[in-house]
């Protein structure tokens, strides 16, 4: 039975590890918080955690995720989110670490619509599948090594929008940038996932440069 009609008309925090209490919360109130504190609408236990790590706040018809300014970071399907995330069902998200400890269930999800097959030979098409957390681009798999994957995540959740390099860093590393040390480090990471997508479109210029900017994902290019 799909889940999404078990709960109603209300979003639903469903538990992935034993540490959360409770294991399915409904989010019936414009607002929820997420942490290590017993005050906390779900609570998540770890020493990465911190007493309030998360909230999540309805806005319109759709739920915003956001870190409550926590000590190492709240996660959507691997990859660490900066200010709000407009949350999907089935996202996944992680407290203090990319793994996973509850998921999110909309009850009313926006299907994407298949595409024929000439609207994917209108262009290239990069596609992420969060249950096997796998890139797709035209149709075929994407092979990427952890630190391009964490990347690309970032640039997906973003599409359309610029990424500073900071925000690049910070998802590639889980930290702060610091430009004499990690600048060559990052252009060698934009440039490695840039040679990983032209592997399978050549010619794609997916990953475009603002300069003095940052890097703005075109999901078509």
């Amino acid at each position: 039975m799909d889940e999404t009609a078990i709960y109603g008309q209300h979003p639903v925090l469903i538990g992935l590890v034993p540490s959360v209490t409770p294991q399915q919360y409904v989010i019936v109130r414009d607002s929820c918080t997420l942490g290590r504190s017993t005050s906390c609408d779900l609570v998540v236990e770890g020493s990465l955690i911190s007493r309030l790590h998360a909230t999540i706040a309805r806005h319109g018809p759709r739920y915003h995720l956001q870190d409550a300014d926590s000590r190492n970071g709240t996660f959507v399907n691997g990859s660490r989110i900066n200010g709000t995330h407009l949350l999907d069902n089935d996202d996944l998200i992680g407290l203090g670490a990319p793994t996973a400890h509850v998921r999110f269930i909309d009850p009313d999800p926006t299907e994407v619509a298949a595409l024929s097959e000439a609207d994917d030979l209108d262009g290239d098409r990069l596609r992420y599948d969060p249950p096997t957390m796998t890139f797709t681009l035209d149709g075929r798999p994407l092979e990427l090594t952890r630190m391009q994957g964490r990347l690309l995540l970032h640039l997906y959740n973003n599409a359309g929008a610029i990424c500073s390099r900071e925000s690049c860093a910070e998802a590639i590393w889980g930290r702060d940038y610091d430009p004499g040390m990690d600048a060559g480090a990052l252009d060698q990471a934009l440039n490695s996932l840039r040679r990983a997508l032209a592997r399978v479109a050549p010619g794609a210029s997916l990953i475009q440069t603002r300069r003095g900017l940052g890097y703005i994902l075109q999901l078509n290019a």
